[in-house]
């Protein structure tokens, strides 16, 4: 009877090692699920932490260099599909002349409700807006648009910023603030020397001659017009 008892121990001590090792083994698991689910919520917190960190704190827009960086990448993505990609410039009209009358706090009221109203006009993933300059001035990249939906795009702009009738003394064109806009569009062709660069500085020139046809209007640079 001892010897049945010692064996029938041994069984039950094994049973019970099988068994602690199962929950030991259910833990361990457990813990890596753990750790692995903490490490991806590390990982996009580390993620969004970036992206915040390219907002500027007024208007909520993406810095130069994003915009830069952004036109980039669909300038290589608009190669390879032989796809349209468009750029448009935005300068308020008369704003260094209003922030030196009414000053920073006035003037970055305007910026931020400037901002609000273009933002929801500016939403696909394929396109950005940014502060691109100094005060007052914004780049849009439009991936995937052609000269006349940039065009399209570029007046609903325009008659957002003058739809606030936000009031501008210095302004030579009325009393409230407009906004002129230049626009570019190409097809990007990879045997081509013309690059995205080349793209933003037509959409100045563009924009130069907004401002000379005397501002709160759009003008379109057609030296590689996407149509």
């Amino acid at each position: 009877m001892t010897s049945v008892w010692a064996v029938l121990a041994v069984i039950l001590a094994g049973a019970g090692y099988l068994l602690g090792l199962r929950r030991g083994r259910s833990a361990e698991a457990a813990l890596r699920t753990q750790i692995d689910e903490r490490s991806e919520r590390v990982a996009l917190l580390e993620h969004e932490v970036l992206r915040l960190s390219s907002l500027d704190l007024v208007t909520g827009l993406h810095s130069q260099e994003h915009f830069q960086q952004f036109l980039e990448n669909e300038w290589r993505r608009a190669s390879r599909e032989r796809q349209a990609v468009s750029v448009i410039m935005i300068e308020l009209d008369h704003f260094g002349a209003f922030l030196e009358g009414h000053g920073k706090p006035d003037g970055d009221a305007y910026l931020k409700s400037v901002a609000g109203v273009l933002k929801p006009l500016i939403h696909r993933p394929s396109d950005v807006l940014a502060n691109y300059g100094g005060p007052g001035k914004f780049g849009v990249v439009l991936g995937g648009t052609d000269n006349r939906g940039a065009m399209i795009l570029a007046d609903r702009l325009r008659l957002s910023v003058a739809g606030l009738k936000l009031r501008n003394p210095t302004a030579t064109t009325g009393n409230s603030l407009t906004a002129s806009l230049g626009v570019a569009s190409a097809v990007p062709d990879r045997e081509a020397a013309w690059q995205d660069i080349e793209l933003i500085a037509a959409a100045e020139r563009a924009l130069s001659r907004a401002k000379e046809a005397g501002r709160n209007v759009v003008s379109a640079d057609t030296t590689h017009l996407a149509k």
